[in-house]
């Protein structure tokens, strides 16, 4: 399954598996990363493929 290009621009938010810290990015930079330091508390996280097919469905589905 493809992410989807319709959230290319859209605001998409994701916390920090360490800390919960939340953040917001654009999907398509969502799409290009395989790994980001997290603003709260700096920890390295690594978010693959499946993370990012969840993380657009959460952000496709009508209510979620």
């Amino acid at each position: 399954m493809p992410l989807s290009a319709a959230l290319n621009d859209a605001d998409l938010e994701f916390k920090c598996l360490e800390c919960d810290h939340a953040f917001k990015r654009k999907g398509s930079w969502f799409k290009v990363i395989s790994t980001f330091k997290c603003e709260g508390c700096g920890a390295a996280n690594r978010i693959g493929y499946a993370d990012k097919l969840a993380l657009f469905e959460k952000h496709s589905a009508p209510f979620g």
